[in-house]
C-alpha cells in the first residue's frame, strides 16, 4: 500500500551559507513501513547544479543520527560540495535476511532510498556521482553493497569494519540475521566482503575502495585478510591501519579522511543543463 510522502522535520544547523541539514520520512515498499534519515546539502546547494552523493552508515545498535555525534560530521561537510545522506539500518547488516522476516535492508537502500534521494534531490545520478561508506557493521555495509552493486557506487569505504562475518559470531545481531553459523554457513561466508572479492575482481566496473582500522581493533584481523585477498586479486584499494580501537574517537577523528576520499574519487557538481 503506497502512501504519502511526508517530510516529518527540517532542522537547519548553522554550517554558514545556505547549508540544510534535513530528517525526512519517507514509505519504503522493501520494508512495507516508514523509514527515516537525514541529510545534508552542501553550503551553496541550487536548482542549477547537480552533486555527488555520499550514503553513509551507522554500525549495530545504532542509527540514523550516530554519524551526526558532537556536529563534527556537520562541520565537515562544509568544506565540501557533497550531499551526505546518513540512513537508518537498524541492526539489519544492510543485508536481504532469509532469517529475519521483513528484515529486506539491502532491497531498501538500493531500491527505495537512493532512487528517493536521486528524485527529490539534484544529484548526478550515476555511478561515478554516488559513493557509500561506513564504521563497523556500516562498515560490512559499505563494502558489500558497493560489491554486489558495483555499477551503483563510484567509490567505497570502511572504518572499523567488519569485512569477514565468520569470526565473531556473536557480534550484535549476526545470528538474528544470518541464522547459526554452522547450519548457515553459506549465508554467512557469502555475504563477507572478504568473499565477495571475487565477484568484484570479476565485474566490469569497480568502486574505489577505502578501508582503515586500529592495531586494537577487535575487527583488525578481518581487515587485513580483506586486504590480502584484494591484493592477492590485483584489486586496487587503499589499507590503512593506525593506534586506535573500536570507539567512536577512531571513527570521528578519521572522518575527514574519508570524505575526502570520496570527493576525490567522485565527479564534481556539474550544471545541470550538461546531465
Amino acid at each position: 500500500m503506497k502512501k504519502i510522502i511526508v517530510i516529518c522535520m527540517v532542522l537547519i544547523i548553522a554550517l554558514g551559507g545556505t547549508a540544510q541539514m534535513l530528517e525526512v520520512t519517507h514509505y519504503s515498499d522493501s520494508l512495507g513501513k516508514e523509514k527515516t534519515f537525514r541529510i545534508i546539502l552542501p553550503e551553496n546547494y541550487n536548482d542549477e547544479t547537480l552533486y555527488p552523493v555520499l550514503y553513509l552508515l551507522h554500525g549495530a545498535s545504532g542509527s540514523y543520527v550516530d554519524w551526526h555525534k558532537n556536529g563534527i560530521l556537520e562541520k565537515e561537510a562544509k568544506n565540501y560540495e557533497l550531499i551526505i545522506v546518513t540512513p537508518d539500518g537498524e541492526n539489519s547488516w544492510y543485508v536481504d535476511s532469509e532469517i529475519k522476516k521483513g528484515s529486506n535492508y539491502e532491497s531498501y537502500l538500493i531500491k527505495d532510498l537512493i532512487p528517493y534521494v536521486d528524485a527529490h534531490y539534484n544529484t548526478i545520478d550515476t555511478f561515478r556521482g554516488r559513493a557509500i561508506a561506513g564504521l563497523s557493521m556500516g562498515g560490512h555495509g559499505a563494502i558489500t553493497l558497493a560489491s554486489k552493486h558495483p555499477d551503483l557506487f563510484g567509490s567505497a569505504s570502511s572504518t572499523s569494519g567488519v569485512l569477514d562475518l565468520v569470526p565473531l559470531g556473536d557480534v550484535t545481531g549476526k545470528k538474528e540475521i544470518f541464522g547459526d553459523p554452522k547450519a548457515n554457513a553459506d549465508l554467512w561466508v557469502n555475504n563477507s566482503a572478504v568473499t565477495l572479492a571475487d565477484s568484484l575482481k570479476k565485474s566490469r566496473r569497480k568502486p574505489k575502495i577505502m578501508f582503515d582500522i586500529g592495531f586494537s581493533d577487535v575487527f583488525y584481523k578481518t581487515n587485513l585478510d580483506y586486504h590480502l585477498k584484494l591484493y592477492s586479486l590485483g584489486i586496487e584499494h587503499t589499507f590503512k591501519v593506525y593506534p586506535g580501537n573500536h570507539t567512536w574517537e577512531f571513527w570521528l577523528g578519521h572522518l575527514p579522511e574519508h570524505l575526502a576520499f570520496h570527493v576525490k574519487s567522485l565527479r564534481k557538481p556539474i550544471p545541470k543543463e550538461e546531465e
